[in-house]
């Protein structure tokens, strides 16, 4: 790795803008490359093979095109199913949004957690990923799960302030406040476009944990134990597989900044 070299993100869409939103936050110095693969969206109903074959392509691009020092996997179902194959096929380093959750919860004010939900695609809660994460970090958390599988078409098409929202967070989530949870997991990189409205319907005893500022924690410690920060002058490139409605909005928002660097590329 060197310095300048910019960090590459991909996701399967608009979800992963949450990540490099707090990464931009936490890392004003870095360049950023990211790639959302608007043309499969949403890897939650995908098979394995599928997201190991698109989660290739979009980090050879990142790879050979652009020099990345790091590639971010800022998809939840993707980093439950592609990480092995993926530091077996390249040499970079990878960051999932699963693995840096360790460090978050043995902090001294999480103590508390003991009942947590995880919410998630269909394919990241049946890969029981999770589950086996979390035990490994705790025995004896009691973790109950719920895959959410509307709630990223609601987001891609622009629904998450709609009524319909409110609908299905209340028919999802109703389950896990019956089971006292402490603390929710937002296990999909989309979920935080809809934290205000799920943060209205659990109230304030639940603690809500957001992925993406978590992953945008752990890579700037990555960066400073390997000393890679860099500081110079930086830029943002987005690029997307296929034409997304709704995208350059997003990025406007969350990012609090027009772009005009936002490519479609043909990768499949």
């Amino acid at each position: 790795m060197k310095r300048g070299q910019p960090i590459g993100i991909f996701d399967s869409g608009i979800g992963g803008l949450t990540v490099l939103r707090e990464l931009k936050k936490l890392l004003p110095n870095e360049s950023f490359v990211y790639v959302g693969d608007t043309a499969h969206v949403p890897y939650g109903n995908k098979s394995n093979d599928s997201i190991i074959k698109f989660s290739k392509k979009l980090t050879s691009f990142l790879v050979e095109q652009h020099n990345v020092k790091l590639v971010i996997i800022a998809c939840n179902t993707a980093s439950s199913i592609v990480i092995n194959d993926l530091n077996k096929s390249f040499s970079v380093p990878f960051i999932d949004v699963i693995s840096p959750l360790k460090s978050y919860l043995l902090k001294p004010n999480n103590e508390f957690i003991q009942n947590i939900g995880v919410i998630g695609t269909h394919n990241t809660i049946s890969s029981n990923a999770y589950n086996q994460f979390l035990k490994e970090v705790n025995i004896n958390f009691k973790i109950f799960s719920k895959a959410c599988p509307l709630f990223v078409p609601i987001i891609e098409e622009g629904l998450a302030d709609h009524e319909v929202s409110k609908i299905m967070i209340a028919e999802y989530l109703d389950s896990l406040m019956k089971n006292k949870i402490h603390a929710l997991i937002l296990g999909c990189t989309h979920y935080p476009i809809l934290l205000n409205q799920i943060s209205s319907y659990l109230g304030k005893d639940v603690k809500i944990i957001n992925s993406a500022y978590v992953v945008a924690s752990y890579t700037k410690e990555y960066l400073n134990e390997n000393a890679e920060q860099n500081q110079a002058l930086t830029t943002t490139k987005l690029y997307l597989t296929d034409e997304s409605q709704h995208f350059n909005m997003f990025a406007t928002k969350f990012l609090n900044t027009d772009f005009n660097y936002i490519k479609k590329i043909n990768l499949f």
